[in-house]
């Protein structure tokens, strides 16, 4: 009996060192593709996605952690390749801050937004390019400012919740204030390994689309 007992402690030991060292680590993830449905061209307005540029605000130790932050060389030292991969920030079962979440090199956070906004672009009709010279003379110009793109972790007595938040300013010609893109998505997990994240992260994705779409097929 003490044995067995003896057992179940040794396994439950190895078990969160195991899962202490993958909080601990830096994870690299890539998120899904994107559809590569064909959709009909319903406006006359060519779409030009000028420039994304993210604006995401990084600080060393947040008390909150839906604030963009880094582990290792910490938010002051890290490169500015790391910030532009940076997804999310890992937390251990009292909230302390540990290993970073990036997307794979070849991905980025201004890179993933042009690529979903173009999409939902195509969603609402228009026809979409990043080339002015193949734009014509009068296109709808847009230029994005990433406000927030982060996903965290809250403890809880019985689960984790994972969450996620995006926000984009759309600054788009013709129009007198920034179109204003917010999705956030929540979800209870007992542990939240990679895959948990790219789940977390295309769910709010596939949100963002939507809203932006249904926002672009209002313009003027």
């Amino acid at each position: 009996m003490k044995m067995n007992v003896s057992l179940r402690s040794l396994m439950l030991i190895a078990a969160l060192a195991v899962l202490t060292g993958c909080a601990t680590s830096r994870s690299e993830v890539k998120l899904g593709g994107m559809d590569t449905a064909n959709y009909t061209v319903t406006k006359s307005k060519v779409v030009l996605i000028r420039s994304v540029t993210d604006e995401r605000v990084f600080e060393q130790e947040p008390s909150d952690p839906s604030t963009p932050s880094l582990g290792g060389e910490g938010a002051n030292g890290a490169s500015a390749d790391t910030k532009a991969r940076a997804i999310g920030r890992k937390r251990g079962g009292f909230g302390k801050a540990l290993g970073d979440v990036l997307l794979e090199n070849g991905q980025t956070v201004a890179g993933v937004v042009r690529e979903n906004l173009t999409t939902a672009f195509k969603q609402a009709g228009y026809r979409t390019t990043s080339s002015a010279a193949e734009a014509g003379p009068s296109p709808m110009i847009v230029d994005v400012h990433i406000k927030q793109f982060w996903a965290w972790v809250q403890p809880g007595f019985w689960a984790l919740t994972l969450n996620s938040h995006i926000t984009t300013d759309l600054e788009i010609s013709g129009t007198a204030a920034p179109t204003v893109v917010s999705v956030s998505e929540k979800d209870s997990r007992q542990l939240v390994t990679d895959s948990a994240w790219i789940e977390i992260v295309d769910k709010t994705l596939k949100d963002y689309r939507e809203q932006a779409s249904a926002k672009a097929a209002g313009l003027p």
